[in-house]
């Protein structure tokens, strides 16, 4: 399986306006640093949920606890974790749109395990993609291992 970037020609704009949502979205989370958006999308091209990163729920969005590193990411869900969540029904068959960047290796196995089969991110170089690095080449494996199809979008040409 490759995980070669698409020129945006090759991409069909609805995928380019799921990836501008997932956008968006990110930019409804309360943390000061990182700032991350997720739409899973059915196959009819429907949008299923939306997620970003933070905090569960009942929990507060204390300054404080945003603004330290290590406790924030103790209480943090990243924004593909709040969409599978937040989705009313199965996911089979779907696709998840990222911003900034790949997933991680942990929300990868959670991605697989919820039957999402197409993950698009764009491809781009910044410090989140630089920080999360290491952590997007093993969900890159495990997508790879479990079938799920990985798109890269490059947004510089979009």
């Amino acid at each position: 399986m490759s995980f070669e970037a698409y020129d945006i020609s090759e991409v069909s704009k609805k995928n380019l306006r799921f990836i501008y949502l997932a956008e968006h979205v990110s930019k409804w989370s309360k943390d000061p640093s990182t700032k991350t958006g997720c739409v899973i999308v059915r196959p009819d091209t429907t949008v299923a949920a939306v997620g970003y990163n933070g905090f569960p729920r009942t929990i507060k969005d204390n300054p404080e606890i945003l603004n330290n590193r290590e406790e924030k990411y103790k209480r943090t869900i990243h924004c593909e974790m709040n969409a599978i969540l937040s989705a009313r029904e199965r996911l089979d068959g779907y696709t998840l749109y990222n911003w900034p960047g790949q997933s991680c290796d942990r929300c990868a196995v959670h991605i697989i395990q919820s039957g999402i089969i197409k993950v698009v991110s764009p491809k781009i170089v910044s410090e989140f993609t630089e920080r999360w690095k290491e952590q997007a080449k093993l969900a890159e494996a495990l997508f790879a291992e479990a079938g799920v199809e990985v798109v890269y979008i490059k947004m510089e040409d979009a």
